[in-house]
Parts: structure tokens; sequence; C-alpha cells
């Protein structure tokens, strides 16, 4: 039987991470499974609770939203450990949703017991503030965390300059996309493939819109191992919605560093 420790930031999303473990605990420890809770003072704090967890050789569980996910995935990369992603709010974690994860407690808790670990990627990010992300990195407006944040970064567009696996393309627009699953705003491939947590490759959108007008692609989307941004004026941007200073950032996919259980 597996033995878990849950990773929780308790101020997150209204406690909904916490709010989220109570019914799912009860679950796996009905089940005959040892949980054990560990409430984080933020995300530095989660990702040394979490490699603790797993030298414990323990089933890390990242209870909570896109940032909470992305630190755990930085703590247990590369390490062979497994761990569990438990959504703390809808719509809050797009790794959860990308992988078909169940959000009722019962199915979740039976998918965490009996559920294989399989690899997928991660996405290593070299900038001002390094950071391993799960789901995508979002440069210029799309970083902004409030509504009037986002409305207030798209009136002015920034000259992208983008490489992608040694190719150089210049795009102006208000956001750039750097995905590692699927996620809100990643434009349709079209004929190309789909955007995948396990196909060892990044892909990166540039998307324009300003205040008022929809969001749209501009140009192709980009794929890769490997990219470099940077603009042509400061732009910040968010590694799984962790916001962190302005360009310019390298990006690239460690193929199959992390084992989900999904």
């Amino acid at each position: 039987m597996r033995r878990f420790t849950a990773i929780v930031n308790p101020a997150a999303g209204r406690a909904a991470g916490a709010a989220a473990l109570i019914p799912l605990a009860r679950a796996l420890r009905g089940a005959g499974a040892q949980v054990e809770a560990e409430y984080s003072r933020g995300f530095g704090h989660a990702a040394a609770l979490a490699g603790r967890a797993a030298d414990a050789g323990r089933t890390v569980l990242a209870v909570g939203g896109d940032g909470m996910a992305g630190t755990v995935a930085g703590a247990l990369a590369g390490t062979g450990a497994v761990c569990g992603l438990v959504p703390g709010a809808v719509g809050r974690n797009a790794v959860a949703r990308a992988l078909g994860l169940p959000r009722a407690s019962e199915e979740l808790a039976e998918l965490l017991l009996h559920g294989e670990p399989r690899p997928v990627d991660v996405l290593r990010v070299a900038g001002a503030a390094p950071a391993v992300a799960l789901g995508a990195v979002w440069i210029g407006a799309g970083a902004a965390r409030t509504a009037a944040g986002r409305a207030l970064a798209s009136r002015r567009s920034a000259l992208f300059r983008i490489t992608v696996d040694g190719t150089p393309y210049e795009m102006r627009g208000h956001t750039v996309l750097v995905a590692n699953a699927p996620c809100p705003g990643v434009p349709s491939p079209g004929s190309g493939p789909e955007v995948r947590l396990d196909d060892g490759a990044l892909d990166v959108a540039v998307l324009g819109g300003g205040p008022g007008r929809p969001t749209r692609a501009r140009g192709d989307l980009l794929r890769g191992r490997g990219v470099h941004v940077e603009a042509d004026r400061p732009v910040p941007y968010a590694a799984d919605g962790i916001p962190a200073p302005d360009l310019p950032l390298t990006a690239r996919v460690l193929p199959a560093a992390l084992h989900v259980l999904r």
C-alpha cells in the first residue's frame, strides 16, 4: 500500500487545496493507505518538504494549482520519485486537466492507489528566476495575475526575438506562451502534432490582442527542445503562474523527467 505525503499551501486559492485534501485523505485512509499532510509557508518551503518526503520513499501529492504542481515537479524531477496531482480548485490546474485526472475524491483516490506512475516531461527555465514548470511559461500580458494587469500590459505590444533549437524568429505580440502541456491559450496546431506532456518538445505561440480585442495567434506554432526569448522592452514572465522578473529567459524540455500517477 502506498504511503502519501500531501504538500499543501493553506493560504492558496482561499484554502481550496486544503478543502480538496480532506475528502481525498478520508478516501485514501479508508482504503488502508497512510496519508500525512505538510503545510507549506511558500513555494520554496514546499519544494523542501517534497524533497524530504521523496527521500523517505513516500509518494508526494501536489495539492493545489499549477504553481504547486510545478514546484513539486522541480523538487522531484530526475529523482525517480513518484508524485500525484490533486487539483485545488476548478480551472486552477492545467496539467491535471491535460492528464484527464478525475476531480471526484473517490475516483481520484482509486487512481492514486492503483494507477501506474508514467513519465512526463518538465520544462526548466534559466533566467532571472530559475524555475521548473509542468504546464507553461507565460511571457508578457499573459503573465499578469489580474484582469486589470493584463489589460494594462496588453496596451502595448513587444517585438519578441525567439530562438527555437537555434532557428531565430521575430514576431510582435502581447504574449508569448512556452507550453509543455495543453493549456488555455495554446492555439490549435492545425495539421501538426498536438501539444502533449510526454512528447519531448516545447510548443511556442505568440499571441496578440489588446484590450477589448480577442486573443489570436501571430504566425505558426513553433516546436523544439530549447527556446530562448528576448524582447525590445522589459517584459515579465510567470512559470506555472509564479511571477518572475523580466526577460531574457532560456527554457528547455527535460523529457520523461517526472513520474506522475495517471
